[in-house]
């Protein structure tokens, strides 16, 4: 059985990701879909439901397969897999609908350190819904919409037509400074392409802002990034995970990175949430002609800017020259 890739939506309280939600689940793209929210309706599906027989599982008019997570996600996810096996639910891929006050990394950590979810399903990413007109208020008061936002592969800007084009652009530059690598879209009115929540998490990182070094501190988060050349062993990568995790422990909260080695001949996807990583694999084909160089990124709280530079040129040093 392939994977089945799992999609974690987040946002803070009002962002705009239930209606955000609402509008892809009346896309044909969607069909084969399974969106897991809140026992308390977190996400209010707001359009027709059937019941296909079941207290936790409802069949949405355009297909969908909406589920109401009772315990953990974990047995959730597990359940949805009884289903499918025993009875002949139906469905390709999945949509989680965190809290609006939820910290993603816990989420994240509980998925990839469970060996039944691993062998089932796999992570296609973080995508952060960020309202353009109320964002820097949850910026000052509420650390969860930080975190939020630097776990993010790609973020949603909503509601950009309530804002003016000065409170979007210090949107922008806010997102930009906690989570440099993330996709950025601009969203206004109804959503019209299915494809904006998935993500690929083997695709290489955007082109950063700078050649060498990036860095940003926002807000208690920490955010530094480093190119460089050469190929690494899988024992120099695993002897700087272990050290890096030494260092920091939980206070990183996210490492992506691609990696070249000397015992695989395509570019590796590293991720990495709060001490735990994983690799989804090599880059896509389409990925691998720019993808020349190693690429890594850590995203911190609380962690002092040179303590990042030294872990990224650490990890250089290890790198040979290529010849």
């Amino acid at each position: 059985m392939s994977d089945i890739p799992v999609v974690l939506l987040s946002g803070f309280l009002g962002a705009g990701k239930t209606t955000l939600l609402n509008d892809l689940l009346k896309r044909p793209e969607f069909r084969d879909t399974a969106v897991i929210v809140n026992e308390a309706g977190d996400a209010g599906i707001d359009h027709a439901l059937l019941e296909t027989g079941s207290d936790d599982v409802l069949l949405l008019e355009g297909g969908c397969i909406c589920c109401r997570m009772k315990g953990s996600l974990n047995t959730t996810l597990n359940g949805l897999l009884r289903r499918r096996a025993l009875d002949g639910l139906s469905f390709a891929r999945v949509v989680v609908e965190a809290s609006g006050l939820a910290d993603p990394a816990p989420i994240l950590h509980a998925l990839i350190a469970d060996p039944l979810f691993n062998r089932h399903f796999s992570i296609a990413g973080v995508t952060t819904v960020v309202d353009a007109a109320n964002f820097p208020t949850t910026l000052a008061h509420h650390a969860e919409g930080v975190t939020q936002v630097a776990l993010a592969d790609r973020i949603l800007v909503t509601k950009t037509d309530l804002a003016s084009a000065d409170q979007i652009a210090l949107v922008e530059t806010e997102v930009a400074a906690l989570n440099p690598l993330a996709e950025r879209h601009l969203l206004s009115g109804a959503t019209r392409d299915g494809s904006l929540i998935w993500i690929d998490p083997r695709e290489a990182p955007r082109p950063l802002r700078r050649r060498f070094m990036a860095s940003a501190v926002t807000h208690a988060v920490t955010t530094s990034s480093l190119v460089f050349p050469g190929r690494l062993t899988q024992d120099d990568v695993d002897a700087w995970l272990d050290r890096v995790g030494d260092l920091f422990g939980g206070a990183l909260l996210r490492l992506k990175g691609i990696l070249l080695l000397e015992e695989v001949a395509e570019p590796v996807v590293l991720h990495g949430v709060q001490g735990l990583v994983y690799s989804p694999g090599t880059l896509p084909d389409a990925a691998r002609a720019t993808a020349g160089e190693n690429r890594m990124v850590l995203i911190g709280r609380d962690l002092e800017e040179q303590d990042l530079v030294d872990a990224l040129t650490l990890l250089a040093s290890m790198a040979r020259a290529p010849g």
